[in-house]
């Protein structure tokens, strides 16, 4: 069989994988990034490019801070993939309305306010929208919709354009990119992971990097325990109306309608953990996702039906993702299980990782997202969470 060897090996070809083979280049590292596919064809293509800054309520999260770290850099982030690339991800910073609809909400709406109000920084960037100030400041709204947190620096890029830009910067900063390879287990010598095995090649690296998104756990038995991602499908409507109807990102719940600077616009998004692996369309979900954006933006009742489509989000048990030394793999760093915030999570994902491997130290704490957690229960409300 035949071997190659690199510093790092990168196991996934998405937003979070080729952002981790950015930084590490960067940092003067070999790089190789093996794709079971196409690169950022996946759950990076197929969400909505939301950025969200997450709760102010929940600060004490560690998954907040992973957030707010990760989103303060984005704007760079995509000016730095421009300036690499030649491709322009469309960021915006367009703030997000979510809308408050039941008693339920309205409690949520009242705990991110006070918590708000008690730091100044926060206090600017989220505020409530009533009745005429509301439609006054989105006349698109249905007048049902009474109330709504305006989140200032929520912000959206167009993330088919953000992968492209990834990619094309990692080939010019001579990162090794393969597609269409098959991962099938780690190589391991005297205890430690020094690469992987391919249908037709050994890849061996000083580091290996888990970030094949709802596959990850799929590569090898002895993730078993440790990295444990199943994928969660999620439909997605896309429709066009010209002129752009709205700026801010509208949120319900998980649901969002999310407009383009040329009018095209994301309604989305179901999650269906019981479809497994099976990625399709079905017409009682579509149906669902066009009456909702009808129904909080009625003009799009008229616009044009573009497409749907369907993507797997990887997700783990306790809405955590899983990043850092895996415990009894030496050279095996996990980089997955982001759930539906792998966009937003990339940059701090890809600085975590490569600070660790250049100086031994983190920024912010692996400790929340290790893998090999208890898994299944947050410990704080004592539910399964999402991040």
């Amino acid at each position: 069989m035949q071997e190659t060897t690199t510093d790092v090996l990168v196991v996934g070809g998405g937003v979070v994988g080729l952002s981790v083979a950015l930084r590490m280049r960067q940092a003067g590292l070999s790089v190789r990034v093996l794709e079971r596919g196409i690169c950022g064809r996946e759950a990076s293509w197929a969400g909505a490019g939301v950025l969200s800054p997450g709760s102010v309520a929940k600060e004490d999260d560690p998954r907040a801070a992973l957030r707010r770290a990760s989103t303060d850099r984005f704007e760079s982030f995509c000016a730095e993939l421009r300036e690499l690339s030649g491709i322009w991800a469309e960021y915006e910073r367009c703030g997000c309305l979510d809308l408050i609809t039941d008693e339920n909400q309205e409690a949520a709406a009242a705990r991110e306010l006070a918590a708000a109000r008690a730091d100044r920084l926060d206090s600017a960037r989220v505020s409530r929208l009533d009745g005429r100030d509301l439609h006054a400041f989105e006349p698109e709204l249905s007048r049902r919709v009474r109330s709504a947190l305006r989140v200032r620096d929520a912000a959206q890029v167009r993330n088919p354009r953000l992968l492209a830009a990834l990619l094309q910067a990692c080939l010019r900063l001579g990162v090794d990119v393969r597609t269409q390879v098959d991962v099938r287990d780690f190589v391991l010598r005297a205890g430690r992971v020094c690469g992987v095995d391919a249908a037709d090649s050994r890849y061996v690296s000083r580091w290996v990097v888990l970030a094949a998104g709802a596959w990850s756990s799929q590569i090898s038995a002895r993730l078993q325990g440790l990295v444990d991602v199943h994928p969660v499908r999620g439909q997605i409507v896309l429709l066009e109306h010209s002129p752009r109807l709205f700026r801010p990102i509208i949120e319900h719940g998980k649901c969002y309608l999310v407009c383009r600077n040329d009018g095209y616009v994301v309604v989305g998004a179901t999650e269906e953990p019981e479809a497994g692996f099976e990625k399709r369309t079905t017409a009682g979900a579509v149906q669902k996702l066009l009456g909702l954006a009808a129904s909080f933006v009625p003009r799009l009742a008229d616009a044009t039906f573009v497409r749907a489509w369907s993507g797997l989000r990887p997700a783990s048990h306790d809405g955590r993702p899983y990043l850092g030394p895996v415990d009894g793999l030496d050279g095996l760093l996990a980089a997955t299980g982001h759930y539906r915030a792998g966009l937003t999570l990339a940059p701090i994902t890809a600085d975590l990782l490569t600070q660790f491997v250049t100086t031994g130290t983190t920024e912010l704490s692996f400790e929340p997202f290790r893998p090999g957690r208890q898994q299944g229960i947050d410990q704080e409300s004592g539910e399964v969470v999402s991040l």
